[in-house]
Order: C-alpha cells, then structure tokens, then sequence
C-alpha cells in the first residue's frame, strides 16, 4: 500500500521542515507546508494527491479546529462578540466589492465577476491557528477576534454563495434553495448558542461520575466528529462544528486534560498531513500569461481586502494599530472554502476554468504567505513601531 509510504515520507518531511522552519526563528507550519511543496509534483513528484490523503487532509484540519476551540478563552470570546461581527462584515464586504470590479479587467459577464468577489470573501484560519498556538498568541485580543471573526465570515459567506446561485439561475430551485440555505444557518446559529451556554455543566456532571480516563478522549473525538458531520449536512463548513464542540468542551474542568491529548494527535500526526497536503496540490498545468494575470490581481486583492477590511473595523473600535493590522493579517489565508466555493461556481456554469486555476493558486500563496506575515506583525519591535509612527 503505497499510502502508508506517503504518510511516513510527509511526517518524516514535515517534522525536518518544521525543525529548519524554527531554526531560523520562522513558524514551523511554513516548513511543513513547503515540505509538501517539494514531495508533491511541483518538485520532487514522489506524492500526488489521492482518496486517502484527501481523507487524512480533512481529519488534520477538524482536529486543528477542535483543538483552537478546545484552546479558546470562551469569556474572552463572548466579550470579542460584537467586535467580531464588525470585523468580519468589514473582511467580507471589502474583498467582495475589489474582487467585483477587478474582475471587470478579465470578463464582462457580472455573475462571474461578482462570484469572483465572493471567492474571495472566504476565510481559512486553519494557518493562523497554527502559527497563532505557536507564537502563544491565540488567546491575545487579536487572536480571540480572528477566530470570532472567522466563525462569522464562515456564515456570511455562505449567505453570499448561496444568494448569487440562486439569483444567477445557478441554483435548481432558486428562491427556495435560498430560504433553505437561512434555515439551515439559522438552525446551526441557535443551536451552537443553546449549546455553548446549557452544555458544558451537564457535561461536567456526567464527567463527575467516571474517572476522565474512562473514555473521555474517546467521546470528545466522536463529538467533534458528530458536530462537524452536521455542520456538513447543515451546509456550513467541518471545521466550523469541530470548532464549536471544541469550544463548548472548553468551558468545562477537563480542559486541561482534554488539551494535552488532542495535541498529541493532531500535531504529530493529522495536522501535518494537513499541511502538507495543501504543498502537494501545487501544480502548474494550465498556467499562461493571462491566468498569471488574473492570479496577481485576485492575490492582490486576497491580501489587501483582508487587511484593509478587516483592520479598518478593528481601528473604528480603538484596537491598537498593531492588533488591527495582526487582525487583518490573521484573516488573510484562504483554504478549502475558496476551493468549494470556486468549484461550486464552476459547476453552476457561473464561472470558467480561467478562474478555477487562479484561486487553487491564490490559497496555495495566501496560506504560505500567513504565517511569515503573521510572525512579522507579532514582533515585538513591530508592534511598537506600528502603534508610536502610524496615525489615523
């Protein structure tokens, strides 16, 4: 079974890649992402993706974000609310409307166009959860809110998806397909709440009558999964309900315990398969001078929007200049939202294979950029530099 060859390779390369990565003082998650760069086609072709990594892929991320809930301060959360929801309407709006009118530059149809800008509303913070643990930086202000925010813009992006579907005739049932789409959110919101808020004490008071050893890891894993089969089924993203089951087992007394051996699974096993992974996927078939085109103006805007975007939000609610641009820089990476999300397109004859291309390239950059821009911004020396010379 070749597969077994490939995961030892990955974690054999991914473990060294984070190892020269922390060498030279940068977050090991660059390391592993660029050692699936250079196992997969790009470089030394010894691994392709297939079924099996694509499964092992999609358990790295659920466990990472499972882990960030797990990891989360939850009062800090409730008090990052309402900044949150600012934040994310802000990284939502900005992308859309620069990646609308940019696309003007490429196509005249304005689905396509417009769809183009909803590609680029989506969110990945997989990366930045990563690096943020690393940097020992999740649980600051800045990153409390890129992980608010991320949940929300997860949910406002797909009130655009499924409005431009519906609207364009790409949906079979139109106006229907739309009010199921808010239905399904509106369930998975209300039931996330009634959760998080009347959960955690019922569980602690089971938890009482058995020792944690008995089965607790083994329970909390099924959960996690559970949750994110019915975000799934509900439309919203996996990774969205293992984040939140994270969250409501964050708030009981076992969380310390919980912490510890999730870690133990997902860094030194799923979530560097993960990584490597989204290296491994990197490939040049297609690409001419007009896709290298589009490429830069959507990476532009990627970038921009996001920073701009979200920051601008943040700075109108007297964050630091710092926390602003750390906000926005934590929202920059795109994953495997952009990918869907263009593929739906795709597939809905909204968009053509012109733009497919670009946006499989646009979350292969952004998610190797993140964690160096992210290490950068939460410089000590930067962060003062930022706040004493930039004035709004």
């Amino acid at each position: 079974m070749k597969i077994l060859l490939d995961i030892a390779l990955i974690l054999v390369f991914t473990k060294i890649g984070a190892l020269i990565s922390t060498h030279f003082k940068m977050p090991g998650v660059l390391g592993e992402l660029l050692a699936g760069v250079i196992l997969g086609p790009f470089v030394l072709n010894l691994i392709h993706e297939s079924s099996d990594i694509k499964l092992l892929s999609d358990l790295g991320v659920i466990f990472l974000m499972f882990l960030a809930g797990v990891e989360t301060n939850f009062e800090e959360l409730k008090k990052a609310g309402k900044s949150s929801l600012l934040i994310a309407f802000g990284g939502v709006i900005i992308p859309l409307i620069l990646g609308t009118f940019s696309a003007y530059m490429f196509f005249d149809n304005f689905y396509e166009n417009l769809f183009i800008g909803v590609i680029l509303t989506a969110t990945s913070v997989s990366i930045s959860v990563q690096t943020l643990t690393e940097l020992g930086k999740l649980n600051t202000r800045s990153g409390i809110n890129i992980l608010g925010s991320a949940v929300i813009d997860d949910i406002l992006g797909l009130i655009l998806i499924a409005t431009v579907l519906a609207t364009s005739g790409g949906a079979k049932s139109g106006s229907s397909s739309l009010i199921i789409t808010f239905i399904h959110i509106g369930i998975f919101c209300i039931v996330s709440i009634l959760a998080l808020y009347f959960l955690p004490k019922h569980i602690d008071k089971l938890i009482s009558k058995f020792k944690p050893q008995a089965g607790l890891i083994i329970f909390s894993i099924a959960a996690a999964l559970l949750c994110a089969f019915a975000a799934e089924e509900l439309g919203i993203a996996s990774i969205t309900g293992a984040y939140i089951c994270g969250l409501i087992l964050s708030t009981t007394s076992h969380k310390e315990y919980l912490e510890k051996r999730i870690k133990i699974i997902s860094s030194s096993f799923l979530s560097p398969i993960f990584f490597a992974s989204v290296g491994i996927s990197a490939s040049v078939n297609g690409l001419n001078f007009e896709v290298i085109l589009i490429t830069l103006v959507m990476f532009s805007i990627a970038v921009i929007g996001k920073i701009v975007g979200c920051g601008l939000p943040a700075i109108a609610l007297k964050f630091k200049k710092s926390e602003a641009l750390q906000i926005g820089v934590g929202m920059v990476s795109r994953g495997e939202v952009a990918i869907i999300t263009a593929n739906m397109g795709l597939q809905a004859k909204i968009i053509s294979e012109e733009v497919f291309l670009p946006t499989l390239i646009v979350v292969i950059l952004t998610t190797i950029i993140t964690p160096l821009l992210l290490k950068i911004v939460f410089s000590h020396k930067i962060e003062k530099h930022i706040d004493k010379n930039i004035t709004v």
